[in-house]
């Protein structure tokens, strides 16, 4: 049986310090002197910081971050020719029109846009399609330049585009095909784009990746029956992956095989992430053994706080506290456990001292991208995640991000 429980709000003097870095982050995002991210993206474009304004100028009643909003959207629907498209940071012009097209139903959706983006969604709708069988094709079904990109978006148009459902109709249609496993043992997908195949767990490349997907569509009722049963599947197959955690930290391998000490406590990898995909699939399920399970999974790392531990280097969404402060602030919400909601106070109250640094962003930096000013400035790995995630807790989740890093 889902819970639902109200996010907390920070304790009051860390209220105070949050706001005030809250709007430090505004200003460096918005200073007419600083660099503009290149590229359209939301992971690591000008998509962030107009994802950004909108939930600052609502949090805060100044319009005039709308308007910087509308100022940086008209600059990235001039962007949108794939034939002068430039690749920054690893960027991929597909990529960022999934995110792109995602930040639009949204914004549409919540509030923050009034404009009619039909005709551009419908032609996005075309151009991912085709994208998404293209990757089908190379059984690439990442989240990231992979078939469950074009995935999510089309989740998000599932009751306004024909189009859409007729792509997650070859989605779901080659997930069947592409399964392993067996209804004895459970379902798993292999990840063929990383070094050799791999059987992923957790939501960057793996099991949890593919159910929180499957969790999103399933709440949108289309083919929801096929989806709950996939979902089954693929629980049980995590759960028979599982390790003892007083001999290798983790409760799961990063993926099969990889039976070592595993302290990743991050958004894309590690017990965390697989938790709340978890979660959330006994939510869809009403099954109170693997809502059980993955509820006394996720305690464990709620002991987990040294760096040796968890690996959090930084103040980042993707590898940093402000992912595990997401992932355990939402468990707490889905599942109402005192220690979740403790453990995502513990890790908002952490973020700010990871601003050790003496360096452009406010002395946050990322741990594996120092040298990257996408990563620096971006949602997934810098400052304007770090500043979404400030949002979220000050608001009590009301300005939720959620859509945009695997979590709904």
């Amino acid at each position: 049986m889902e819970t639902l429980t109200l996010p907390l709000a920070p304790a009051t003097d860390l209220t105070t310090d949050l706001t005030a870095l809250l709007e430090q982050v505004a200003a460096l995002l918005n200073d007419p002197a600083a660099p503009v991210l290149p590229t359209f993206g939301v992971g690591h474009g000008k998509g962030s910081t107009i994802l950004f304004n909108c939930h600052y100028a609502a949090h805060t009643g100044r319009t005039a971050y709308y308007d910087r909003a509308l100022e940086l959207l008209e600059q990235v629907l001039g962007q949108l020719d794939p034939r002068t498209y430039k690749s920054n940071f690893g960027s991929n012009y597909y990529q960022e029109l999934a995110e792109l097209g995602n930040l639009l139903c949204y914004l549409l959706r919540a509030g923050h846009l009034d404009w009619d983006g039909a005709a551009l969604l419908a032609k996005i709708d075309e151009v991912l399609d085709q994208r998404m069988r293209h990757f089908l094709a190379r059984k690439n079904l990442e989240r990231v330049n992979g078939a469950l990109s074009a995935g999510t978006y089309f989740v998000r148009r599932v009751h306004q585009s024909a189009q859409a459902r007729q792509s997650l109709d070859t989605l779901l249609d080659a997930l069947q095909t592409l399964r392993e496993g067996d209804k004895e043992t459970g379902y798993y997908w292999t990840c063929h784009v990383i070094v050799e195949p791999r059987v992923y767990t957790g939501l960057s490349h793996g099991s949890g990746l593919v159910m929180s997907f499957l969790t999103a569509l399933y709440h949108t009722g289309y083919r929801a029956a096929e989806c709950a049963e996939l979902l089954h599947y693929a629980a049980k197959f995590l759960l028979r992956t599982r390790l003892d955690p007083a001999t290798h930290l983790s409760s799961f391998p990063l993926w099969r095989g990889k039976n070592d000490r595993t302290n990743n406590l991050c958004l894309v990898y590690g017990d965390l992430g697989t938790t709340h995909a978890l979660v959330r699939a006994a939510d869809v399920l009403d099954n109170d053994a693997y809502r059980a399970e993955a509820i006394a999974i996720g305690e464990l790392t709620t002991h987990r706080t040294s760096l040796d531990d968890t690996y959090l280097h930084d103040g980042s969404v993707f590898y940093g506290t402000s992912g595990a402060y997401l992932l355990y602030d939402s468990l707490h919400e889905l599942t109402g456990v005192p220690a979740f909601g403790a453990a995502a106070q513990h890790w908002l109250a952490q973020t700010p001292t990871r601003a050790q640094h003496d360096n452009a962003y406010l002395g946050f930096s990322s741990y594996f991208f120092a040298d990257q000013p996408a990563a620096q400035r971006g949602l997934n790995l810098g400052i304007t995640g770090i500043g979404l995630t400030l949002l979220h807790a000050l608001s009590q989740g009301r300005h939720d991000f959620a859509d945009f890093i695997w979590l709904a």
